[in-house]
């Protein structure tokens, strides 16, 4: 009984399984912070890449070919401003980087996801698309029309390095990302 007692009474070892207990969540705080900065960080990243694109698209040139001038067939005179032809601003034609369509060229659809990848290498070309919406811009004979251009990236996930295996998180799906530019001159190298 007093080897029990005496037992009962030592404290030898508290400090030990104290210090243990603490630097566990100290730990678990400082992979957290550093975990969550990493998913901000690439957030931030993969916006970043699609203001890019979008910017990218509006300023190079047309990544959908055979438009008309104002995005619908008219039999206006030239010069004619598009916001007075009829349904000038009611089009719209969408591009996939993965798969694109008729008139979407594929070779300025993989320029787009190397710029997007600049800023954030992850991306792939199934996870961008990029849209053209008539906008009511421009006039009849001017050769292309102006769009609204809109880049969307969707699709991302983020795959936790150290979280995932201490608390058991999957993988965060980021939400889709949009930019919405007016389209420039959309004339190759201008």
């Amino acid at each position: 009984m007093r080897a029990f007692v005496k037992f009962r009474r030592n404290q030898s070892g508290a400090v030990l399984v104290e210090h243990t207990l603490v630097f566990m969540l100290l730990m678990l705080l400082t992979f957290g912070l550093i975990e969550f900065g990493l998913v901000l960080y690439q957030y931030n990243a993969a916006e970043t890449a699609t203001f890019a694109g979008a910017r990218f698209v509006a300023t190079r040139g047309p990544v959908i070919t055979g438009v008309s001038d104002c995005g619908v067939a008219t039999s206006a005179a030239a010069g004619t401003r598009c916001s007075d032809v009829a349904g000038s601003s009611g089009w719209s034609l969408i591009c996939n980087a993965s798969a694109p369509g008729a008139g979407c060229q594929a070779a300025a659809l993989n320029q787009l996801v190397a710029e997007m990848q600049r800023f954030y290498p992850n991306i792939e070309a199934q996870n961008v698309q990029v849209e053209l919406r008539g906008a009511g811009l421009g006039f009849v004979g001017r050769g292309a029309p102006v769009p609204m251009v809109t880049v969307r990236l969707t699709g991302m996930t983020y795959e936790f390095i150290a979280m995932d295996n201490l608390l058991g998180f999957g993988d965060v799906i980021m939400p889709g990302f949009d930019a919405t530019l007016v389209g420039e001159d959309l004339n190759e190298g201008a």
